[in-house]
């Protein structure tokens, strides 16, 4: 299985990199058959608006040329582990740009969330389930979050033993979906 971990975070300083390195070390532990690949957002060349509704696009036949790439990558996967900030008590908004761009390449898929912030992304990630059901996708039942308060002493991402234990949760349910 091919999973990809979406990085949604594109502010300046973004935790979203210590965290999503963390959970792929976690998963590079299983030494699995699986593969994990970082899709990074800062490293994704897109525009936000499309010419049409990608609910109704078929087989990637996106107008947008990056569009067309990002379909392609994304499609390439077969279940994700979205690591979400929480941006005023809902998801990143370049994230769900980057999302709002797909349709059938998500639906379908099994996906899990990973969250970080003052209550460990809470709100961003039942926002983030919402938005996975309209789609489609088949989100886990096992979760991860992570708060500033617990998790981040001095700002040094801290997630301890339960941490690495849910990530493998988590990567035990994709598997097996």
């Amino acid at each position: 299985m091919n999973i990809g971990i979406f990085l949604g975070s594109i502010r300046e300083g973004r935790t979203v990199i210590d965290v999503a390195t963390w959970v792929m070390q976690q998963l590079h532990a299983r030494a699995d058959a699986h593969t994990y690949h970082l899709i990074d957002l800062l490293e994704q060349d897109l525009n936000p608006n499309t010419a049409a509704p990608p609910k109704g696009v078929k087989d990637g036949a996106y107008a947008d040329e990056k569009t067309r790439a990002w379909a392609k990558l994304i499609g390439g996967f077969d279940a994700f582990i979205f690591v979400t900030a929480e941006y005023y008590a809902s998801v990143p908004g370049p994230m769900k740009d980057a999302f709002d761009l797909l349709y059938a390449e998500w639906t379908g898929k099994p996906v899990a969330l990973v969250g970080y912030g003052s209550d460990g992304a809470s709100t961003s990630r039942k926002h983030w389930a919402d938005i996975f059901n309209r789609v489609g996708m088949k989100l886990v039942s096992t979760q991860a979050g992570f708060s500033f308060k617990d998790h981040f002493p001095e700002s040094t991402f801290t997630p301890g033993e339960p941490g690495g234990e849910l990530v493998n949760s988590i990567a035990d349910e994709l598997t097996a979906a």
